[in-house]
């Protein structure tokens, strides 16, 4: 008897045996490989499970079991690394393994649905806008730009688009105008030419040659350095590395913010190829850019968390940019470090592990001191930019306006006269929003305006 063990996505921490479909074959059976998706009745409920493993018998009598309902998949859709990588994740943070499993995936391949391999979002001219002449929307500069854009080529992907500023907005106009209209890209392998590196300092040609020196092989590097010291740069060329060994690179940033700015600095580098993962795409955005580096479409992926389970076809290189952010850690659901699991998923993987920081956490800190770690300092910043000055200045026992010394009044009343700003920062203004009596209800106020005191 065969019966298939399978990591339903339900809260219990426990594998379910059930066994193969009707009408399966024995060939098929033979076949099937852990991590497809199974689709079962549980309880009530229809859901979606993967299989772990092929088992002869049960604990379970065989005229308690279930039947499965069907086979989803052919072959599995996450790679044999990812799908380790999410065991281990379920057994370190003790978490079930089916909802690991599912973080896996994106949300339109979460309730068992056929994989159908998407076309990469984009736009193309409309035939009026084909026929629309070169000044036209002049009094929409945006539009114009957008249109200008299309113009040049048949078609043009949405993030290709938004990383030259152009906005859905813009975009939706176009279309209500009749002048765009969205497509679907055919997806395929970007052959890229990244453009020249900048020259690099001695600290960042070190670094450079440091971590190159155990490309092709798993090893965690620490690249900490000052703000403006070059960090983003020694990136770029590890990727650029990476690229010509034609492999694909996974860099990791704290923020869906940092985003646009990233993808700039990518595009610019590198052109096409370029897969973006995070929480603020739609559904259809992160089908298609999961699916660009499953299937090595996309030499380079860039997204917040949760793309550290992104499969990749020719892994080579993993970065984690400001790897002390706290938002690489997930709060609730199932909690992870996704920091931590990129410096597992290069064990695993065999692939090149940069953290980034300049302010690294403790834990990496440790790490590289201890030398289980590669550690390289970039101490001054690049190019011709310099560090600035920086002064403390001891306030006690001298009269004080308004919180400010005579020093700082001074600072400021002389940068304004340059014609220059001045930035305060100032620290937490108190414990309580005010001061009140309980017995009469007193408040304490400032003697200087109606502001309320605080403790």
């Amino acid at each position: 008897m065969s019966v298939l063990r399978l990591a339903i996505s339900c809260p219990l921490r426990s594998l379910f045996d059930y066994l193969p479909p009707a009408g399966l074959t024995a060939e098929a059976l033979d076949g099937l490989q852990p991590g497809v998706r199974v689709r079962v009745d549980f309880g009530r409920r229809q859901l979606q499970g993967w299989l772990i493993e092929i088992a002869a018998e049960s604990a379970v009598p065989a005229t308690s079991l279930r039947a499965a309902q069907a086979v989803v998949d052919d072959a599995p859709l996450l790679s044999p690394w990812v799908l380790q990588l999410c065991r281990w994740a379920a057994d370190y943070y003790q978490h079930p393994l089916g909802e690991v499993l599912e973080a896996a995936f994106p949300p339109g391949l979460r309730q068992a649905q056929s994989h159908q391999p998407p076309g990469q979002p984009g736009w193309r001219l409309s035939q009026r806008g084909k026929g629309l002449p070169g000044g036209a929307l002049q009094r929409s500069p945006r539009q114009a730009e957008a249109l200008a854009l299309l113009q040049d080529v048949d078609e043009l992907a949405t993030s290709t688009l938004r990383a030259n500023g152009i906005s859905a907005g813009i975009l939706r106009q176009l279309e209500q105008k009749g002048l765009a209209e969205r497509c679907l890209l055919a997806p395929g392998h970007a052959l890229t030419t990244p453009q020249p590196g900048l020259a690099l300092n001695a600290e960042q040609a070190q670094a450079l040659q440091g971590i190159l020196a155990h490309y092709g092989q798993f090893h965690c590097s620490l690249l900490e350095g000052i703000t403006g010291s070059g960090k983003t740069e020694v990136y770029l060329q590890l990727i650029a590395h990476c690229l010509a060994k034609g492999q694909q690179a996974l860099v990791l940033i704290p923020e869906i913010g940092l985003t646009p700015q990233t993808l700039a600095r990518f595009t610019e580098r590198f052109g096409s190829g370029i897969a973006v993962l995070h929480s603020g795409l739609n559904d259809t955005e992160r089908y298609a850019a999961w699916e660009a580096a499953r299937t090595g479409a996309a030499s380079i992926v860039v997204g917040t968390r949760s793309a550290i389970f992104s499969s990749l076809l020719r892994p080579g290189l993993i970065i984690v940019d400001e790897e002390h952010d706290g938002s690489f850690k997930q709060q609730d659901g199932f909690r992870y470090s996704a920091r931590d699991l990129a410096v597992k998923r290069g064990q695993l993987e065999g692939a090149t592990v940069v953290l980034g920081s300049a302010t690294p956490a403790l834990e990496t800190l440790h790490n590289a001191l201890q030398g289980r770690y590669g550690h390289h300092r970039l101490t001054r910043r690049a190019g011709a930019g310099e560090l600035p000055a920086l002064r403390a200045i001891d306030v006690r026992r001298k009269a004080l306006q308004g919180g400010l010394s005579e020093a700082l009044r001074n600072a400021i009343e002389s940068t304004l006269h340059t014609g220059q700003q001045v930035l305060l920062f100032l620290n937490r203004r108190g414990y309580a929003p005010a001061l009140q009596c309980h017995d009469c209800g007193w408040i304490a106020q400032c003697t200087a305006c109606d502001t309320r005191m605080t403790v």
